[in-house]
This record gives structure tokens, sequence and C-alpha cells, in this order.
């Protein structure tokens, strides 16, 4: 099941005006991004596009990259903050 949780990386968009709290989520292993007015919203939507990648990789039998090791993904955004997604529903 470890293979169906992705580390990723939360930004907060200032650019999107101000006082707005627009975040972006981005799952580089998988080439996911995503964007939410909450932290919670771009959560959501982030598991959303990650459950339905899975999903199709396992309906057209494509391979998923491997999640990278938190640990070594934490060591590669030392400046940014990092999270789990899941793809379990």
């Amino acid at each position: 099941m470890e293979d169906l949780v992705y580390p990723a990386v939360l930004y907060k968009d200032d650019e999107k005006g101000t006082n707005t709290g627009w975040y972006t989520i981005h799952i580089p292993d998988v080439g996911i991004v995503t964007e939410g007015e909450s932290i919670e919203m771009a959560f959501i939507k982030a598991k959303e596009y990650l459950c339905a990648m899975v999903d199709c990789a396992i309906k057209f039998d494509c391979e998923l990259e491997k999640p990278t090791k938190f640990e070594e993904f934490q060591k590669k955004y030392k400046k940014q903050i990092c999270l789990l997604v899941d793809a379990l529903n």
C-alpha cells in the first residue's frame, strides 16, 4: 500500500491576489499540480487527481512512477513544506 502514498510540496501562491489564500500542491513523481483556495481544498484536489491517475493506471495496465522515499524528498525540498498524499479511498 505504500506505493499509493506520494510525497508532495505545498506552496502558498501569492500571485493570485491579496487575501485570497490560494495554495498549490505539486506531486513531482507523477506530474500532478493542482491548487485550491485553502490548504484543504488543494489537498482534496491533489488526492482526487492521484486517485484518478492510479485508477487509470490499473484499468489500462500502466505502470506509475514509484513514490520517492519521504526522507529523500524532504532533503530535496528542504526549504518547502512537504506532505504525503495517498490514493486510498
